[in-house]
């Protein structure tokens, strides 16, 4: 009977002992995980803000196949939310602030008693975006106790936003390369004004010199009170792929002869037959477009006009939306 005493006590002292020692530990914690995606800061953010998303690149889908996402009217930004329930249990996570491009302050709430913040962080770089993704809290003591038998919370939640991020940066740089060549065939252009400048460069140099004139031309436009009557477009006039040179204009179509400054020009475009190709996609995968173009062309036994200037007009741009993979670009062969 001594004996059985012994033992009672022993184990409410170890009890005892065990609750002082968890109630003394610092329940604060802040993990995180940080990488660099080669993608612009906008897309990034638009991929993390809507809940929807997370379905095709969250560890825990891969950690839990039986996980079913529940999701309400509002999934993206202030107060969007969403539920979750598998074999590991459930939760909800509600977005409480944000910052566009940015910043994120989302609540977790895993029904433990404790309601940790979630948070992202965004930075724009050069080409790319540093991406930080934490989650800070306080443990109740039951949490404090499990994470001491799980070897603590960091130990475990790590690894989750490490593959996180990795599953995230490949999902956003597969998407950003998707790209389609869609052949529209023989179309009436309707042509008329533009605003223009002309440059001849390397090939290296397209993107640089295109952004500077579409600038100026917009400048001035704006700077006259002129509206644009379509979208921004460019002229081949000249393409040298054995000194790797090029001509070409870029254009800002308006609804009339306009008398300018001679920075920028004002042009006329007839109304011809065109040979159309539809391209979605990012800018690298033009060339492909073109030689697209120019095959299906030969393929319906069609000449393009002597002296031809081809167009590029820019359907959806950068101006529209920042994912290269929606871009939409046009591609108009002046045909015989």
């Amino acid at each position: 009977m001594k004996l059985l005493k012994y033992l009672f006590f022993l184990i409410l002292i170890f009890i005892i002992g065990g609750s002082m020692y968890l109630a003394t530990l610092n329940g604060n914690y802040d993990v995180k995980q940080t990488t660099i995606i080669k993608a612009p800061v906008a897309v990034v953010f638009n991929e993390i803000n809507d809940y929807k998303n997370w379905q095709n690149w969250g560890p825990w889908y891969e950690m839990d196949s039986s996980i079913v996402a529940t999701y309400p009217e509002v999934t993206s930004g202030e107060n969007a939310s969403y539920s979750w329930k598998g074999k590991e249990g459930g939760g909800t996570m509600k977005t409480i602030s944000l910052i566009p491009n940015k910043e994120l302050i989302q609540q977790i709430d895993f029904g433990t008693g404790s309601t940790p913040e979630v948070y992202w962080n965004l930075k724009k770089m050069s080409d790319s975006t540093e991406v930080t993704w934490g989650m800070r809290g306080k443990n109740t003591f039951m949490e404090k106790a499990y994470w001491l038998t799980q070897g603590g919370i960091e130990k475990n939640i790590t690894p989750m936003y490490k593959r996180g991020l990795k599953l995230l940066n490949n999902y956003i740089t597969k998407e950003m390369e998707k790209h389609s060549i869609e052949s529209k065939g023989v179309v009436d252009y309707g042509g008329g004004y533009y605003l223009y400048q002309t440059t001849a460069s390397k090939f290296s140099e397209i993107d640089k010199k295109t952004e500077e004139m579409f600038t100026l031309i917009m400048k001035y436009m704006k700077e006259n009170n002129i509206q644009p009557t379509g979208k921004p477009f460019t002229i081949t006039h000249k393409w040298d792929e054995e000194n790797g040179t090029i001509m070409f204009s870029t254009c800002i179509p308006v609804s009339e002869r306009i008398v300018t400054n001679g920075d920028v020009l004002n042009g006329f475009i007839k109304p011809q037959k065109m040979f159309k190709t539809l391209f979605t996609g990012n800018y690298n995968y033009l060339p492909e477009a073109w030689k697209t173009a120019f095959k299906n062309l030969s393929a319906e036994n069609l000449k393009e006009l002597s002296n031809a200037e081809p167009l590029e007009v820019y359907l959806v741009n950068q101006e529209d939306t920042p994912n290269p993979a929606k871009w939409v670009t046009e591609i108009l062969i002046p045909i015989q």
